[in-house]
């Protein structure tokens, strides 16, 4: 998987020198997966909270092309719009265990056959497996 940015501590993103922090700063608020062109965009917009920083980035989108891979866990059904749009946790995990849904890797960049996990702090978990991940960030 080839991707254009680094994960920083399991909660936010690195491009280009700077941090983005998808836990505190960002609220998720769009899924596409385009079935056909096999790519999925997953899209966050800059939360409303006094904490964050006039100067942060309006939005991003993460685009997952080529995607071989897609599993979707379920919320809690009791959650929290503040609970369904924050992701608690990003990783790249090991495609051999996809068992596994609720554990992270410290690790920066991918591995050969990593896939992508998004955990949410509502129990939502996107897992994808593709090619190449991009992020586009701006600043509106």
């Amino acid at each position: 998987m080839k991707v254009n940015f680094d994960i920083i501590d399991n909660h936010a993103l690195s491009i280009e020198g700077r941090l983005i922090d998808l836990h505190n700063n960002f609220d998720f608020v769009n899924f596409d997966y385009n079935v056909a062109e096999r790519e999925i965009k997953l899209h966050w917009k800059k939360s409303n909270g006094d904490w964050v920083d006039e100067n942060e980035l309006s939005s991003l989108i993460l685009t997952h092309s080529a995607v071989t891979f897609l599993k979707v866990i379920e919320q809690d059904e009791k959650s929290t719009y503040a609970d369904d749009s924050c992701v608690g946790e990003i990783t790249f995990f090991p495609s051999t265990a996809r068992e596994i849904n609720d554990s992270i890797v410290p690790q920066s960049k991918p591995n050969h056959g990593d896939d992508i996990l998004y955990l949410f702090e509502n129990g939502l978990v996107i897992r994808i497996h593709c090619e190449e991940i991009e992020l586009v960030a701006r600043s509106d």
